[in-house]
């Protein structure tokens, strides 16, 4: 029938309903129905309701599947499994759009009309089974790529790999086709070359600018030595950004810059030293037993740091110096006992210390100038192992110990049970000698040797870090 015919007869049909009201009732009934002759990818839908032309478009598209062959293996996905499905809301709106016009009523009676389905894509999903399909098909190529060597010292290229990928008529195409017409497919699978996006050129070339970069020398000076920075040290610093079509300029990272150039820094700065000195009533300085010293903190690690990053991105050298705040020392000073002017060691009011007279054989417990235990008497160090002279802390204590050392002709001694030792110069100190019967006189290792009474007294009046003052 031509088409000027079925205009005719659609016309012919058309007037008469109008006319006699049946074309209402024949709108009303299929309003929100498929329209007769209404047909979705050849399957007839015809008078079928939204909800029902939903489900039967669901329920063909939920069975559509594709076989995809390639050498001796094969597979069969449903359509979601490889990136696309069917948009059921949009066919059915499809099928429907057409009861919206009063012409459309009446040209179904004579003629029919096929929809394809709506056909929706996931690309990530479809770029993954492709990626899956060919690295199977061990087609998979590579792009080159720069990466900082296993030593840390410099970066290395991984070459491209020309590979293949998919051609989209054996893959793509057939599953959109089979997704439109709700019809199961099978295709072989056919395999495209694909030139590597980055090129192993261009990653040679992009490592060796940033091999440049680690080549070139960054030093800082702490004013008295140079501390370069290693290549490992620079080429942590250093990254090559990747683009779309491969590589940008090498970048510095400020912050680890800075990080070494602050590890100079905090490694060439000095802890102030606080002094000790002891002042009469009257604040003179009698006696500096510690001196201060100064310290001093690096005034300029941020404009070196920023320093360094401008030089190398530049493709310059670097050589800079530190330098340096004051930090001020401070003193402790501590006021000397009245009467201690005269004796060994200045000690402070209520200070406690142990005087050891290596001429008079004798020891004696002071707080600040007054006696608190003696002069006792003592044996000192032999002529050939004397007893050392100075001012020292008491820094060990035992209560009951094995002494071993040397004699003065080179063998060797142990002494057992020896109590109430208080260590103040290595391996000497004042401890009890029980084996004695006299004291006042120069015959031990060097130890000052106490009755043990007197060694226990002691032991128990010193504290770790009383001064010990043996002169002559």
């Amino acid at each position: 029938m031509t088409t000027r015919r079925k205009a005719l007869l659609a016309a012919a049909v058309a007037l008469p309903m109008v006319l006699g009201g049946a074309g209402t009732a024949y709108a009303a009934h299929y309003q929100d129905k498929a329209l007769p002759g209404s047909t979705v990818a050849g399957a007839s839908v015809s008078g079928l309701t939204r909800e029902a032309l939903a489900s039967a478009v669901r329920e063909r598209a939920a069975d559509v599947t594709v076989t995809l062959r390639s050498g001796s293996t094969s597979r069969t996905e449903h359509l979601a499994d490889l990136g696309v499905d069917v948009d059921v809301d949009a066919t059915v709106e499809a099928v429907l759009s057409p009861n919206a016009s009063w012409s459309s009523y009446a040209t179904s009676l004579v003629s029919s009309r096929d929809v394809s389905a709506v056909v929706t894509h996931d690309e990530t999903a479809l770029d993954d089974v492709v990626t899956e399909l060919v690295e199977q098909a061990g087609k998979a190529g590579r792009d080159a790529t720069v990466a900082l060597a296993e030593d840390g010292r410099s970066f290395t290229v991984t070459p491209a790999v020309t590979g293949q990928t998919v051609d989209p008529s054996s893959f793509q195409d057939v599953v959109e086709q089979a997704a439109a017409t709700l019809t199961s497919a099978t295709t072989t699978l056919e395999f495209v070359d694909v030139t590597p996006t980055v090129t192993t050129a261009a990653a040679k070339k992009a490592a060796a600018a940033a091999n440049a970069v680690i080549g070139r020398t960054v030093a800082i000076s702490d004013g008295v030595s140079e501390h370069e920075a290693s290549r490992r040290t620079k080429a942590s610093w250093v990254s090559v950004p990747q683009t779309a079509d491969g590589f940008g300029a090498p970048t510095l990272d400020a912050d680890k810059v800075g990080a070494w150039v602050t590890s100079v820094a905090q490694d060439a700065e000095i802890e102030p030293t606080e002094g000790l000195r002891y002042v009469d009533a009257a604040g003179a300085v009698r006696q500096v037993m510690t001196e201060a010293v100064d310290g001093r903190t690096a005034a300029n690690a941020d404009a070196l740091t920023s320093a360094v990053v401008t030089a190398l991105g530049s493709a310059k050298a670097y050589r800079g110096e530190l330098a340096y705040d004051t930090v001020p020392a401070t003193w402790e000073e501590r006021e000397i006992a009245p009467g201690a002017e005269s004796l060994a060691y200045l000690a402070a009011v209520g200070e406690k210390w142990i005087d050891v007279n290596l001429s008079q054989h004798t020891m004696t417990a002071y707080v600040g100038a007054d006696v608190a235990l003696g002069p006792v008497s003592m044996v000192n160090g032999a002529a050939e192992t004397p007893s050392s002279t100075g001012l020292f802390h008491v820094y060990y204590k035992n209560p009951l110990m094995t002494m071993r050392g040397s004699n003065a002709d080179g063998s060797d001694y142990e002494t057992p049970n020896v109590p109430w030792s208080s260590f103040y110069d290595g391996g000497i100190a004042l401890h009890g000698a029980p084996w004695r019967d006299s004291f006042g006189y120069a015959a031990s290792h060097g130890c000052i040797n106490l009755p043990v009474s007197t060694a226990k007294w002691v032991y128990d009046f010193a504290p770790v870090g009383t001064p010990v003052a043996a002169h002559y």
